[in-house]
């Protein structure tokens, strides 16, 4: 008898303590998006409606001030998953062999360019020359946008001249004429019914005259690092299952989309509502006016699944 408590003791003890890891194995992704355009949307609608929670993920959201921020932490090791890296930089740093894999298309490009209503410049191939508005370079709508003028139009990168910015910024510019056209997504061209501008073309059209298909070009991906991967083999399903399921959320209850833009971005409701013509993998999207510029330092917000 006396043999027989301790081994029964110490078989309770061994069977506690298997069970601790896995309560405590609980799958932890760090999700990193920019605080802007359709990430901002994204992720404020993962982030309200806790969808990666729901997967069973222990999630800690971080936010960039910068469009090619998150791609640059995920190289560091900083982030698990970008929900919207830029599409060229993300080809770009894979093929240098940065451990990183690309999971899904996030956004697709729906922009178009346009000019003020009484500019002089009638075609895009009037854009020759001119001062351009387009995203930072390195991201996927400045790459996209060379490319466009270059193999439609002939114009070179040294043909005229890429100013830029975030989409308010460049809405900012186009209004004070501080550049002749611009590259816009169409829902900040939606939210700006006062300013009257003309559209030049879209991604969409010059894309197909590119590619001879009806497929859009691509923004940004989920980006995801090798390593997590392969420490959490279930845990990819698990982040492209929410993803999925916030976008179709989105999709079918934009009145929650706005409300939840408002809360992350300080958003009037007019701003922060999406538009019909988003009905694209980038309809829970977002809009922000100029404001000062942002610390350089990421905010972050933890969110931590049900035991």
């Amino acid at each position: 008898m006396r043999r027989t408590r301790p081994a029964a003791a110490l078989l309770a003890a061994f069977l506690a303590a298997l069970a601790l890891p896995t309560a405590a194995r609980a799958e932890i992704v760090r999700v990193g998006y920019w605080s802007s355009g359709v990430s901002l949307g994204f992720g404020a609608v993962l982030e309200t409606g806790k969808y990666m929670e729901k997967e069973g993920l222990t999630v800690e959201y971080v936010k960039f001030p910068d469009v090619n921020a998150p791609t640059k932490a995920m190289a560091a090791g900083a982030i698990d998953f970008a929900i919207g890296a830029s599409a060229g930089t993300a080809f770009s740093v894979i093929a240098d062999g940065l451990p990183l894999s690309i999971v899904l298309a996030s956004q697709v490009a729906d922009l178009d360019f346009v000019v003020l209503e009484d500019s002089p410049i009638r075609t895009m191939a009037d854009l020759r020359t001119k001062k351009i508005g387009t995203s930072p370079a390195g991201s996927a709508t400045a790459v996209i946008t060379a490319a466009i003028l270059e193999t439609n139009y002939g114009i070179k990168a040294g043909d005229y001249q890429g100013v830029p910015g975030n989409d308010p910024r460049l809405a900012q510019f186009l209004a004070q004429k501080d550049i002749d056209a611009a590259a816009l997504r169409t829902v900040t061209i939606a939210l700006l019914p006062d300013m009257k501008l003309r559209k030049l073309g879209s991604f969409r059209e010059e894309w197909r005259k590119i590619t001879k298909s009806d497929a859009p070009p691509v923004l940004g991906v989920g980006l995801m690092r090798n390593a997590w991967m392969k420490e959490n083999p279930d845990g990819p399903a698990k982040v492209v299952a929410a993803m999925r399921k916030a976008y179709e959320f989105g999709r079918s209850d934009k009145d929650a989309v706005a409300r939840a833009l408002r809360e992350a971005a300080n958003l009037n409701e007019t701003d922060a509502r999406p538009t019909r013509r988003s009905g694209t993998a980038s309809t829970p999207c977002g809009w922000s006016r100029p404001t000062s510029p942002p610390s350089a330092r990421p905010s972050r917000s933890t969110r931590a699944s049900a035991p």
